[in-house]
C-alpha cells in the first residue's frame, strides 16, 4: 500500500524577477499533521472559475481550495467543538477490508 503524503499550501510574496519586467510567485508545500478527503457539491459555475484559475495560476483545485479556505477563517474567532461532539461515531458506509 502507497503511503500518503500529507501536504499544505503556502504562499510566498512575489519576488521581481532581474529585468523587473516579470514577477515570480514561489509555492512552498509543507508537510503537516494528518489530513481528510472531503467530498461536496459546488454549482458548476464556481467550478469552472476555479478551473480556469487553477489552470493560469498553476494551481491544482486542492490547493486553491485549501487557500481560500485558510483566507476566510483568517478573520474568524469562534470557539472549538465540545469533546464528545468530535468523538460521535462516523456515519455512512463502512470501510472496505474489516471483514470476516
Amino acid at each position: 500500500m502507497a503511503k500518503k503524503k500529507e501536504f499544505s499550501f503556502e504562499k510566498f510574496e512575489a519576488i521581481p524577477s532581474q529585468d523587473n519586467t516579470t514577477t515570480v510567485i514561489q509555492t512552498v508545500i509543507v508537510q503537516t499533521g494528518p489530513s481528510t478527503k472531503v467530498t461536496f457539491d459546488c454549482p458548476n459555475e464556481l467550478v469552472e472559475q476555479m478551473k480556469d484559475y487553477g489552470y493560469w495560476e498553476g494551481m491544482s483545485q486542492k490547493e486553491i481550495i485549501i487557500e481560500a479556505l485558510n483566507v476566510y477563517f483568517e478573520d474568524k474567532s469562534f470557539k472549538e467543538r465540545p469533546e464528545k461532539v468530535k468523538q460521535r461515531k462516523k456515519v455512512g458506509r463502512k470501510p472496505k477490508g474489516i471483514g470476516f
